[in-house]
């Protein structure tokens, strides 16, 4: 265990890893000279020779290490490499494209040991294209309105977590935009700390001017959070929403189809209205989606019964009142 470990994932940047390096032990030696701290670089699958630099630094400095992957995978897989090599009580998380200052690291830290779990980046002067800057202003804007976490820059790579949070964080596909609102959900308390933006110096940025996909992994992670433990709260809801209507039209043809047979209005044979059929149609489709979620909720409590030790781990903050005394 250290104190700080910083983690960066990298693809082809090559002319700026030994600069990164530099400046990031700059920071920690006027932070503190007993400091221990450490940075791990998790090569994203790059074709450059962002390798050989990488290992040029392994062994110029004993406190980078590397970890490399085979191909591309992408940022959240990177960062999840890096959260699981990751030995500091406290975490920082910055691009490797010189964007992001390592000078703001002391910034974020002092958040973190005022008391907050996680400490994002502000980017309040960014220096990008002018619509890449509305696009994230819309982008900030619809998180606020639908989960109420107030921040001005969700996506900015540069953060700094409490142990406990990061160890929460569950990041694949595109989740890594979302990680101050997944630590928000999940309970931890989350600020945002102004910090400086400097224009890129090497290379071209990889990431796509418009992300549509972000929406969806939006609404996947609202509904995980807020229906993962209670599934058939949601599917029972949707169902019910097919199946009273469906089940009011089916009795209707009931009641026309008994009083058909007795006679009381021979006019009224429903066996041939198109409404029957698109009206059972629809009740079995709303079945179904019950039975889903009934599913899946037998599904889960077999899974919690097994885990929830974990479960609740994750849940429960530290205190040293709760510890085990060591016995006598």
């Amino acid at each position: 265990m250290c104190d700080f470990s910083v983690v960066v994932p990298v693809h082809c940047e090559e002319a700026s890893l030994a600069e990164l390096t530099a400046r990031v032990s700059r920071v920690f030696g006027g932070m503190d000279k007993n400091c221990a701290f450490e940075l791990i670089f998790i090569d994203d699958g790059s074709t450059d020779d962002t390798p050989k630099v990488l290992a040029e630094l392994v062994r110029n400095h004993d406190f980078v290490r590397t970890i490399r992957f085979r191909r591309n995978c992408g940022k959240s897989l990177a960062l999840m490499a890096g959260f699981r090599a990751a030995r500091g009580a406290i975490i920082v998380t910055m691009d490797g494209d010189l964007q992001d200052n390592p000078e703001d690291i002391p910034a974020l830290v002092a958040a973190i040991n005022s008391g907050w779990d996680l400490a994002n980046g502000w980017r309040t002067s960014r220096q990008d294209q002018a619509i890449r800057k509305v696009g994230s202003r819309l982008y900030n804007a619809t998180i606020r309105r639908l989960t109420g976490l107030t921040l001005h820059d969700q996506n900015c790579g540069m953060k700094a977590y409490r142990r406990s949070a990061m160890q929460a964080l569950v990041v694949f596909g595109q989740y890594h935009r979302y990680i101050p609102l997944q630590a928000h959900l999940a309970g931890f308390k989350v600020t945002e700390v102004p910090i400086k933006n400097s224009s890129r110096k090497y290379g071209t940025s990889k990431f796509q001017t418009f992300r549509y996909q972000g929406l969806f992994d939006l609404l996947s992670l609202l509904f995980t959070y807020k229906y993962s433990l209670n599934p058939l709260h949601f599917f029972g809801v949707a169902s019910a929403v097919i199946l009273i209507p469906s089940t009011l039209v089916l009795m209707y043809f009931v009641l026309s189809q008994l009083a058909y047979l007795a006679g009381i209005n021979p006019d009224l044979k429903v066996m041939n209205r198109p409404l029957l059929t698109v009206s059972s149609t629809v009740f079995l489709f709303g079945i179904f989606i019950f039975f889903t979620g009934f599913i899946c909720d037998f599904i889960l409590h077999h899974a919690i019964r097994g885990r929830i030790d974990d479960i609740l781990a994750l849940m429960t903050e530290s205190s040293g009142d709760a510890k085990e005394k060591p016995r006598e």
